[in-house]
């Protein structure tokens, strides 16, 4: 029998020791710095003088974003709307005709029901959504503006409109075909004044590109010229700026020439603008080559960011001296509600922050850091396990969040006499990546061949096998509910390139499928599997390899167990994490009262996620501890990255099952560890080796010895 979880770990060449218990204050902790990696991203989408939306995937209503206020506060969970004004943001419900207007500063929504006879144009304000009208035939646009209070929508259609208004429905750039075919609204953009779209005509033999007032509900258009059609590129205050070429939009798809920049002043759209064919940069030259998405004007002033270094300039409209507001950028720029830009930058990743470019008194353009953007660390991708007392990490590789690769690096803990903790050295143990089998065996091109896949997200939930072995979600082993040692439990992995299995659960010993079945809770404790019973209320084990029934537990439970865990004489299920949980002692058969969430179990305690209050609480248990040190208190702040999974175990913190720490991602991207403390000690300095170990042995809960395991490796 080996020595339980929770026996000290010692430091190399350490002799005899007084072990006393440190109260929670005092809980022995040691913080591991992790690299700085990049650059934070903002995922700038809109912004008032609040706050700002982070959306990962802007283009796709289905993903969610979050409100980040300037204040440090979030809202996370917010659908991504389909377009955006300031601080509102349109978005649309499933692919109905019902549309919802998010005030994110203050959580206000206005829903807005359009007739079945109505299109949105994504052209919206606080409360007004203009909409394309087909009746009979005949379309027309129309403001549906919503009362203070709620109600029915006030109709106003807009006037101003020709008649080779086709049928305008916002389209993606890369939906070229359809937009012609369909003679949609190419391009729409909005601010408080009104808005702005683009469409295909009727005949298809053009594009028209019109302001709407909202105050008149009147359009007013802008003539093409001589160009083929105008791209919109910022809806300005006083100013609208377009991307334009000298040649037919076709013709364009398959030789793309030098594209100009087109300036007018908003209040007079009908009069000819400013035609832009070069930027200037911060010496005499000019450069043919720029990105329109990051160029817009502010005053009487260009403000554009470099094609190839991405430094941030202002020129004047009428000509002049070239000035530099960032030394970096990245995004495109977003407008504020008052005029103002915002974009992502600063001077390294160490110096990031989402910058504010508004007018100085003298009229000049100035950029000022609104919030400080500290750099992404090799640890916030996520992915973390305790095992033996060794700490096992997904590190990032540098490259941009989430398009690099990871790999797997561990730190030896040790915990000395005095009760400190250390972190040894970080070792760098293999690539966390996995291989992804071809569509066709043997493959017939690189299409149907075997691929490589970086690790990230699901993949990166680590599970701790025993000495250093980690398992996680890869094509081959799937999502992994149960490991120990050679033995896994697993499921078909939710990985969308993995190929899909049958569907059941199985239990392996290393690639030997030992039975399969369906889904169910299921724990490993050495070479022992523990699954729900025949009767409510029950657990039941079975010996591997062999599923030799190996006995039956009453322990309580109120539900067909969800989860289960096992460690030594404690056996934790759960009915959900929302529903009833308990911690069943074999040894006294009392059952424990614990809270409910995500929970991991230790030797003595259980380590849960209060995800409201974004705490750990730690629940000491009865006759693993004094008495008075029994129940649950706080062990520190709940990891809580932006769009993380409510269940955060083995990415973003993790418990020692064999050894008894605990580690958690901190707000800095760091990583924490802290020892929990049992049953208190004290051994005087001169006892003998052989009575220290007796006397640790008989104090410490046994448990059984487990079957050798591998050592780490990368492929679960």
């Amino acid at each position: 029998m080996g020595l339980a979880v929770g026996a000290v770990v010692l430091a190399a060449g350490a002799g005899l020791l007084t072990w006393t218990v440190a109260d929670d204050e005092q809980m022995p902790s040691v913080t591991l710095r992790a690299a700085r990696v990049a650059a934070r991203p903002a995922n700038l989408n809109t912004v008032d003088s609040s706050g700002y939306l982070s959306s990962p995937s802007p283009g796709s209503p289905s993903s969610l974003s979050t409100w980040v206020g300037f204040d440090g506060s979030t809202v996370e969970g917010l659908p991504t709307p389909v377009a955006v004004n300031g601080g509102y943001g349109l978005e649309r419900v499933a692919k109905t005709g019902t549309y919802r207007i998010r005030h994110y500063a203050t959580g206000e929504v206005t829903q807005v029901d359009l007739p079945a006879t109505d299109t949105s144009t994504d052209v919206f304000a606080e409360n007004r959504l203009m909409t394309l009208r087909v009746v009979d035939g005949e379309r027309t646009l129309h403001l549906l503006e919503i009362p203070e209070g709620g109600g029915q929508p006030t109709d106003r259609q807009v006037s101003g409109v020709l008649d080779d208004l086709g049928f305008v429905v916002p389209g993606p750039l890369d939906d070229l075909a359809a937009v012609v075919e369909e003679g949609r609204v190419y391009e729409a953009a909005s601010d408080d004044r009104g808005g702005l779209l683009r469409y295909k005509t009727v005949n298809k033999d053009g594009w028209q590109t019109a302001l709407l007032d909202f105050e008149t509900a009147r359009l007013t258009y802008v003539p093409n010229g001589d160009f083929d059609g105008l791209f919109v590129r910022h809806l300005g205050s006083d100013k609208v700026v377009f991307e334009t070429y000298e040649v037919d939009h076709e013709a364009y798809k398959n030789n793309p020439p030098t594209s100009h920049l087109y300036v007018i002043d908003r209040d007079r759209p009908d009069r000819p603008g400013t035609l832009i064919d070069r930027l200037p940069d911060d010496g005499d030259s000019y450069k043919d080559e720029w990105n329109p998405d990051r160029t817009r004007t502010l005053g009487d002033w260009l403000v554009y960011a470099d094609w190839i270094d991405d430094t941030v300039h202002a020129a004047p409209l009428a000509g002049g001296k070239v000035r530099t507001l960032l030394p970096r950028s990245t995004s495109p720029f977003v407008s504020g509600q008052d005029g103002s830009l915002y974009i992502e930058g600063g001077s390294d990743k160490e110096h990031w922050a989402v910058q504010r470019i508004t007018l100085a008194e003298d009229g000049t353009p100035v950029a000022e850091p609104v919030v400080s953007l500290p750099p992404v660390t090799a640890w916030e991708v996520g992915g973390m396990a305790l095992d033996h007392g060794r700490l096992l990490l997904a590190t990032e590789r540098p490259a941009r969040p989430g398009e690099g690769s990871t790999f797997l690096t561990a730190s030896r803990l040790s915990l000395a006499a005095d009760g400190t903790l250390t972190a040894g050295p970080l070792k760098k143990l293999g690539d966390l990546g996995y291989e992804v089998p071809g569509s066709l065996d043997p493959p017939v091109d690189a299409m149907t061949a075997p691929s490589d896949a970086s690790c990230y997200e699901d993949c990166l939930r680590l599970t701790a096998a025993g000495e250093s072995a980690v398992a996680h979600n890869v094509c081959g082993v799937g999502h992994v509910v149960a490991a120990a040692g050679p033995y896994r439990v697993v499921r078909p992995s939710d990985q969308k390139i993995c190929p899909e299995g049958n569907g059941d659960q199985e239990v392996r010993d290393g690639d030997k499928v030992l039975s399969s079945g369906p889904w169910q809770a299921a724990a490993l404790w050495g070479s022992t599997l523990w699954t729900p019973g025949s009767n409510p209320g029950t657990v039941s084990a079975v010996s591997l390899p062999s599923l030799k029934a190996a006995g039956t537990e009453s322990v309580g439970a109120a539900c067909v167990p969800e989860e289960l865990q096992v460690v030594g004489r404690w056996i934790y299920w759960s009915c959900g994490p929302g529903g009833d949980a308990g911690v069943y002692n074999r040894t006294t058969k009392r059952l424990i009262d614990v809270p409910s969430g995500y929970a991991q179990l230790a030797d003595g305690y259980l380590v849960s996620q209060d995800t409201a209050a974004r705490k750990l609480l730690i629940t000491y248990f009865p006759d693993a501890v004094p008495a008075g040190r029994a129940g649950t208190r706080e062990l520190g702040p709940l990891p809580s990255p932006v769009r993380t999974p409510q269940d955060r175990r083995g990415l973003f913190w993790a418990v020692d099952r064999f050894d008894g720490a605990v580690a958690y991602l901190d707000a800095s991207g760091d990583v924490t560890v802290k020892w929990p403390r049992g049953r208190a000690f004290s051994f005087p300095g001169t006892l003998s080796g052989a009575l220290f170990m007796l006397a640790l042995a008989c104090a410490i809960t046994l448990r059984p010895a487990r079957p050798a395991v591998p050592r780490a490796h990368a492929r679960g």
